[in-house]
């Protein structure tokens, strides 16, 4: 899966410029592909390079002119062999787990600082994602794939949540995660 993959399948059903693009990009699918705005422009180039896409542009006056994407037959016949290819393994990377593995490493202060950072984070994006949700439920043009998406979004950042909540319990009660075990010894 790659950014051209995505923005194919957001052009798929109707033309768009590269900041409706980033809109949507941030509207539905941020919880798991997020893009950004030097992300989408060099795909675009790359992929009217490829003509997968193809570009109008739209002179506006006293504005910029406005460059509106739309999906050409070769990048529908693309989007139609990515939906069928195997699915890639998915990679979920996550700083607080890192930190936290190595957290041996780590004053308790330090680590519960991560937690409550992480948890804040987190409840912030479950709340974005309650709110797209509501907005999914509420739109007639709304599909049971992204609502789908939407909850299993949800519901991964209320397992994450949960998790942190037990580690900043166990913290608090003076469980372990800074400190090292008896008898293990850092390697040189």
């Amino acid at each position: 899966m790659n950014i051209e993959q995505v923005i194919l399948g957001f052009i798929y059903g109707e033309a768009m410029t590269g900041y409706e693009l980033k809109k949507r990009f941030d509207e539905s699918v941020a919880h798991f592909f997020g893009a950004t705005f030097s992300g989408i422009y060099p795909a675009l180039r790359r992929m009217e390079r490829e003509a997968l896409i193809e570009k109008e542009v739209v002179v506006q006056e006293g504005k910029p002119s406005k460059n509106i994407v739309r999906i050409t037959e070769k990048g529908r016949q693309s989007f139609a062999d990515y939906l069928k290819s195997p699915l890639s393994p998915g990679v979920q990377k996550s700083d607080l787990l890192v930190r936290y593995f190595f957290g041996r490493y780590a004053a308790a202060d330090q680590i519960q600082g991560w937690l409550l950072e992480e948890r804040a984070r987190l409840a912030h994006t479950r709340e974005g994602l309650l709110h797209m949700r509501q907005g999914a439920l509420n739109d007639p043009d709304s599909d049971a794939f992204r609502l789908k998406t939407l909850e299993m979004g949800i519901a991964q950042l209320e397992f994450s949540l949960r998790w942190i909540d037990e580690e900043l319990t166990k913290q608090s009660d003076g469980g372990s995660g800074a400190q090292e075990k008896p008898g293990r010894e850092e390697k040189a």
